[in-house]
């Protein structure tokens, strides 16, 4: 994917690398379709790493699911280093109906309620890529009915980190991105309810998944599914920014 490992970022000794790109996603698994990543020990974030994109060295950031903790993970970042573009990404939940598992969705907008914000557009940018407005709520969407009635807001797809990032990124005035990966269809009801087993701190309870994938019918199966969808997405999302040229 044309991905290599660039030079050690030192978080805690406060050595500043100019010119690098900021990646920030909910989990370690919407990353794990990068080849060669290097984790980094990076204090008051939940998981870092860096690798290199088209030859611009990049933090990739993981904080944990919502706004609070993606908005926490950026201001971090940013605190502690200098970078030439914020980027969005991970996994998205498709509103339109032609959007399949491992479509990428490259947002020239992010709504948020009654706000808007405007995402940039890459100098390079993969063909295939889908254009659209990506739409940030606070609950997992867990149902097709809930995404029908979302994608009346107008938009493509759905998250919960992307507004608050580009938030931070306004507040810095750097240049924002939203890169997402579908991983779950309009017409898709998730197996079990991802808003009961997220905590306060963004992460997932396992055990809340776990057991109510095994009190549902078709739990497990519908868990393993999703696995499945979430490994494309993953590969699909790397490819892409693996493509992409940010502008600074």
């Amino acid at each position: 994917m044309g991905l290599s490992v660039p030079h050690c970022l030192d978080w805690v000794s406060g050595i500043r690398f100019e010119d690098m790109l900021l990646v920030i996603a909910s989990a370690p698994y919407e990353f794990s379709g990068f080849p060669d990543l290097v984790k980094r020990n990076a204090p008051d974030v939940r998981w870092s790493a860096t690798t290199s994109i088209r030859g611009v060295e990049a933090v990739l950031v993981a904080n944990g699911a919502g706004r609070p903790a993606a908005a926490a993970g950026a201001r971090t970042a940013l605190a502690k280093n200098r970078f030439r573009a914020v980027i969005s990404t991970g996994f998205a939940g498709a509103l339109d109906p032609s959007l399949a598992v491992g479509n990428i969705l490259v947002a020239h907008t992010v709504l948020c309620g009654d706000r808007e914000y405007c995402g940039s557009v890459p100098l390079v940018c993969p063909p295939d890529v889908r254009w659209g407005s990506l739409l940030t709520v606070d609950e997992v969407v867990q149902s097709s009915p809930a995404k029908r009635e979302l994608a009346k807001r107008g938009a493509q797809a759905v998250d919960m980190e992307a507004a608050s990032v580009a938030a931070v990124a306004a507040e810095h005035e750097l240049p924002f991105y939203c890169v997402r990966a579908i991983s779950d269809l309009a017409e898709q009801d998730l197996p079990v309810d991802f808003s009961r087993a997220l905590r306060p701190d963004g992460t997932f309870s396992h055990w809340s998944v776990l057991g109510q994938a095994a009190g549902r019918a078709g739990g497990w199966l519908g868990l393993f599914r999703l696995w499945r969808d979430s490994r494309l997405a993953a590969r699909s999302l790397a490819g892409c920014l693996a493509r992409c040229e940010f502008r600074s």
